[in-house]
């Protein structure tokens, strides 16, 4: 009896997590696997639903210095990956973010735009810089175009960490494949939502996300 007991009550511990993967206070869901505390630990009891987190990096931004996953913790980010030479879908996500960007300033002290180069060896810092002028971009203060990292490594980091599509590809246009998707990360590093940067609907749904997030 008491080995059915537990098992009905561990039962009910999946039951509920795969509930409030689907559904959060904010009406947001967590994206990517998660698991079960079964002891207590790094600020989890036993019971606790553990949900994906990007992992720790460190990049080279456009202005040639480091940044570090850690020194955005606590931030909204919104993540996407590109790369600088793409003749297809980058140029037009890289408008929808700086339109995204302009509509959301008053968000800025709270919210941060990461562009991560799926072609470092290409795109260098000096690269990122005029690649930022072509698209009239006057200001950066919040919007980060990163390299530096091993390609192989930041395409794993796209597919697992972020959990969105980017690799090289010698049969799609430039070299490169990868998805059109914008990442929306909240303040501990979970992944709340992807959204079609290309698509007007989904850019809208992804301004109120943010909304819910930062709850102004």
């Amino acid at each position: 009896m008491k080995l059915v007991s537990l098992l009905f009550i561990l039962a009910g511990i999946v039951i509920s997590c795969e509930q409030l993967n689907d559904s959060t206070q904010e009406g947001l869901p967590y994206i990517g696997h998660y698991d079960i505390a079964f002891e207590e630990g790094d600020g989890y009891s036993i019971g606790d639903t553990i949900y994906h987190k990007v992992p720790d990096f460190v990049y080279l931004t456009q202005d040639s210095t480091e940044l570090s996953s850690a020194d955005i913790e606590g931030k909204v980010w919104v993540a996407k990956f590109f790369f600088s030479t793409c003749p297809t879908i980058c140029p037009p996500m890289t408008s929808s973010m700086k339109q995204l960007r302009n509509d959301m300033m008053e968000y800025n002290d709270d919210l941060v735009y990461l562009a991560f180069s799926i072609n470092p060896e290409k795109d260098t810092p000096e690269r990122l810089r005029e690649y930022i002028g072509e698209h009239e971009i006057d200001n950066t203060e919040n919007w980060y175009f990163l390299t530096g990292v091993d390609e192989e490594e930041t395409h794993l980091l796209g597919t697992e960490g972020f959990k969105i599509h980017a690799m090289s590809d010698d049969n799609s246009p430039g070299g490169y494949a990868h998805s059109p998707n914008f990442i929306l990360v909240d303040q501990n590093r979970h992944i709340r939502g992807l959204y079609d940067g290309l698509e007007p609907d989904d850019v809208i749904q992804l301004k109120e996300d943010i909304n819910k997030l930062l709850k102004k």
